[in-house]
């Protein structure tokens, strides 16, 4: 018997790809992305969109004549074989963002808002409640980020619109930043920050059609990177490059800069819950992610009774790194040179082989429209 995730329609999808695209802009990511392209940074979270939103398009035109989720048409165009090594990558990529997000959730939770609690306490906390949510299923999940969405959306603009005051235009000058021929290749090898969107192609069935898959895609992945690029653009135009480039956490930097009267302070503390909440949706989406693929792995019946052991795991792991600086520096190097290939590479390989089977007598891919 094979598990089977249960049935989603377009607004679970695309909830789905928000969630799991959404939580970096809550991290130190905004300050890589100052750093490499200075006053043009807004332009390094749309780079990073599209091109993942160029890879899913690809990924699901190939979907939509080769039936099934990601990994039968890979064992479809690649065989077994390549379809057992698809999955594996998939596996370490959903893996290590549950790992990476876990760490700095916890060690963020520690600098913002509970200095005193102790290290592994934190994590152990953020990994148990992330393990109930992957419990309770993709569905659930994918539900609880379709009600949430909209608050995120609505805070994250109350929180452009109260620290406008402190915007400095000056910033975005020079406009081009270190220049278009760095920032582009740079924005682009940074696509494997929304690697977890190829969470949509691994739950096609879920999804009834493709047509719903791509769907997902488009309009979870538009929204969150619109969220990224003007939050990075007011980064900058609080901060500067060279104060913004420093900043460990610049959305949380940016909320305590809101100023509503004496006697209304501390407002960050709202928007703290916010992250900590669409965090720990996200560790539980990358945690389910990886015990789903496990159970195609091994055709097992449910993930539930791995669920205990795989959390055990995560935050233990958790904990290897020596301090956030090791773990932000790792974080730069797997987007980069890992997750970037993932989500980049696993569709331009399935379209290749579907195209030399193609030549070989099987169906056209753009005939009929």
């Amino acid at each position: 018997m094979t598990y089977k995730p249960g049935r989603m329609g377009l607004s679970e999808g695309a909830a789905l790809v928000f969630i799991i695209s959404i939580p970096w802009v809550f991290l130190s990511l905004p300050a890589t992305d100052i750093d490499i392209a200075a006053s043009l940074a807004w332009l390094m979270p749309v780079l990073s969109g599209t091109g993942v939103l160029g890879s899913m398009y690809i990924l699901i035109r190939v979907m939509n004549y080769v039936p099934g989720d990601l990994f039968e048409v890979s064992r479809s165009l690649l065989g077994s074989i390549g379809a057992y090594m698809v999955a594996l990558v998939c596996l370490a990529a959903f893996s290590l963002d549950a790992f990476v997000l876990l760490r700095q959730y916890a060690e963020n939770t520690l600098l913002t808002a509970l200095p005193q609690i102790e290290f592994g306490i934190a994590i152990f906390l953020y990994a148990a409640v992330a393990g109930v949510l992957a419990y309770i299923g993709v569905e659930g999940l994918a539900r609880s980020g379709y009600i949430l969405a909209p608050f995120a959306i609505i805070a994250l603009i109350l929180v452009w619109l109260l620290v406008s005051p402190t915007f400095n235009y000056n910033n975005l000058f020079p406009l081009f930043g270190k220049g278009l021929d760095a920032i582009i290749p740079a924005g682009l090898m940074l696509s494997g920050a929304n690697a977890g969107v190829l969470g949509v192609a691994v739950l096609a069935p879920a999804l009834h059609r493709p047509s719903t898959v791509w769907l997902s895609t488009l309009y979870g992945l538009a929204g969150s990177t619109f969220i990224k690029a003007v939050s990075v653009l007011s980064f900058t135009l609080v901060f500067s490059y060279s104060a913004g480039r420093e900043k460990l956490l610049p959305f949380f930097e940016m909320a305590r800069l809101i100023y509503l009267s004496r006697y209304i302070q501390r407002v960050e503390a709202v928007f703290i819950l916010l992250w900590v909440i669409l965090g720990i949706l996200a560790i539980a989406l990358n945690l389910y992610m990886a015990l789903y693929i496990i159970t195609r792995i091994f055709n097992m019946p449910s993930p539930r009774p791995i669920i205990p052991l795989a959390v055990f795991t995560l935050a233990q792991t958790a904990m290897i790194p020596s301090d956030v600086g090791d773990i932000i520096a790792l974080n730069i190097f797997l987007i980069k040179y890992f997750k970037t290939i993932v989500i980049l590479g696993i569709p331009l390989v399935l379209f290749i082989a579907f195209i030399f089977k193609q030549k070989k007598g099987k169906k056209k891919l753009w005939s009929a429209g």
